[in-house]
């Protein structure tokens, strides 16, 4: 008898375990959701934006150079082919039902996570390069008529503030970006641990 008081006592003992609060969890998802895909618009309709300010650019200005409208070209189907990926993005983070199975559900934003981190770090980092060879066949004319002082303090300029976009401000982006989506998988596995237990 003694043994079953004993495991009375201890089952009393137990706390009760909580249950996620799953409508909470889904709020936060949501707004996680429209956050990141808010986030995607702002940043595609900057880049047409600029691309559209390029072509402007080109008509206003007599351009000489073959380089130069080498290089504005490149800038432009860079921008161009970066928005249409980050298009693609934002297609496949709507397309995520936050309220389906929680296997498929997790399924689905691992597979948009591994695509953000292949966005963030490669193909980041092949439009950083591209836009960076633009601006130097686009720099050959414009820099032309410029004393050679004040082409290497433009040059300079450009130059770090490009390495610290690309190194500072792009990783901190990315870093917050993959933080949203994660903090969206963390809730949903945390569920799914929940009920399997």
């Amino acid at each position: 008898m003694k043994d079953f008081n004993d495991l009375q006592n201890l089952w009393k003992e137990q706390a009760t375990a909580q249950l996620p609060d799953v409508n909470s969890i889904l709020a936060d998802a949501k707004k996680v959701q429209q956050a990141l895909t808010t986030r995607i618009i702002v940043q595609v309709s900057i880049l047409v934006a600029v691309v559209l300010f390029i072509l402007v650019l080109m008509t206003v200005i007599p351009f000489q150079q073959a380089t130069t409208f080498i290089g504005i070209g490149l800038m432009a189907s860079t921008i161009l082919l970066f928005s249409t990926v980050r298009l693609y993005q934002f297609i496949q983070m709507k397309r995520i039902d936050l309220t389906q199975n929680p296997r498929q559900l997790l399924q689905d934003l691992e597979a948009y996570y591994r695509f953000q981190n292949t966005v963030n770090t490669h193909y980041t980092l092949y439009y950083f390069t591209l836009m960076n060879i633009a601006f130097a066949l686009y720099f050959i004319e414009v820099l032309q008529p410029v004393p050679l002082l004040y082409q290497l303090i433009i040059v300079a300029i450009y130059l770090v503030w490009m390495l610290f976009a690309f190194l500072y401000l792009g990783k901190k982006h990315k870093q917050k970006e993959q933080a949203k989506t994660q903090s969206i998988i963390d809730a949903i596995k945390a569920i799914e641990q929940h009920y399997e237990s």
